[in-house]
């Protein structure tokens, strides 16, 4: 089992300013590659972040996940604490991180990633953007590459399937997870998808959770994506969204995918067009699988596919009465 411990490096969410948005979803998203037996918040700071680090590795975890304190100002000190603990760089991981063509900011990260040793014994450290977004980023690229990577400072010798370049899309990081979830089983069926594609009636998340109801299944997980009163510090009051005329078989041609050889049950999945206010579901998801790894691992992947590729549109209304269009689902 990997074990994992995610360090939050924030000066206001270490003085109980601001909410820690970032170190939950970190620890959320790679509980699906491994064990997160460990979380921290810290100020920015070398001394303070080389000491978490050093602290989550003294304490037995294979990799040490930070989140924050990348950037360029004054008091982004993560890279130069991560450095001094750093003895092997991996500047493919690094450069995945920072390659994002729909996040020209990604660019800006100057997040390191490698391999340190305490007390002789190898832990992968990774340093992610403070942003919930950067963390997304961060978990696709390492997350289904965690369990090699750990096996191989332990000087396992265990092959891996070859491919030209596996993240050239984020088909790559569905392929490497399905070959993460069905690593152990002799086989792994193909979820069936009885709910896939947009709608302009009110979402029941009910009835999504009644669609995927199977008698094989273990565990069923859903997603409840609804409209929020704030964006950016502005006040939201309502959101209108529209799609493109094939939005739905996009919808359908995703969660057809990501079914394939995914070990799950059933997948259904809406998403809403129209106009929605605070509190209303934008994104409705549920599945089942025979074990709750499965269940989370598919619902994670759907809804990032969804979220990256889905042709819909929404306008925003904020409570000084403007608008504005943005075309992220």
């Amino acid at each position: 089992m990997v074990k994992i411990a995610v360090v939050t490096v924030s000066d206001r969410v270490s003085r109980g300013e601001r909410e820690d948005a970032s170190g939950p979803l970190a620890a959320s998203l790679l509980s699906a590659y491994g064990e997160v037996v460990r979380t921290d918040v810290v100020p920015d700071g070398v001394d303070t972040v080389r000491a978490a680090i050093s602290g989550a590795a003294d304490a037995g975890v294979n990799v040490v996940f930070t989140t924050g304190g990348t950037g360029v100002t004054g008091r982004d000190q993560t890279p130069e604490a991560t450095e001094a603990l750093i003895e092997q760089r991996m500047f493919g991981i690094e450069n995945l991180l920072r390659s994002n063509p729909n996040v020209p900011q990604a660019a800006l990260s100057r997040g390191l990633a490698g391999v340190g040793r305490f007390d002789g014994l190898p832990v992968l450290i990774v340093n992610a953007p403070g942003s919930v977004g950067g963390v997304r980023d961060a978990v696709r690229v390492i997350g289904p590459l965690l369990e090699h990577i750990v096996s191989q400072m332990r000087d396992g010798d265990h092959p891996v399937p070859r491919s030209e370049d596996p993240f050239e899309s984020f088909d790559g990081h569905l392929e490497a997870t399905s070959r993460v979830q069905n690593r152990g089983r002799s086989q792994g069926g193909s979820a069936r998808v009885v709910i896939a594609g947009v709608s302009d009636q009110t979402l029941d998340m009910g009835v999504l959770v009644d669609a995927v109801d199977d008698p094989t299944a273990g565990a069923v997980v859903t997603f409840c994506g609804q409209v929020r009163n704030h964006d950016d510090g502005r006040q939201v009051t309502a959101i209108d969204y529209e799609a493109h005329p094939d939005a739905g078989r996009v919808v359908e041609e995703i969660a057809e995918q990501v079914a394939q050889a995914s070990g799950a049950c059933r997948i259904a999945v809406l998403h809403r067009t129209g106009y929605l206010e605070v509190g209303g579901i934008a994104l409705g998801a549920a599945v089942s699988a025979p074990h709750r790894a499965e269940a989370f691992r598919l619902l994670e992947a759907v809804i990032e596919q969804v979220k990256m590729k889905l042709p819909v549109w929404k306008r925003q209304h904020f409570a000084d009465g403007s608008q504005e269009w943005t075309g992220v689902a």
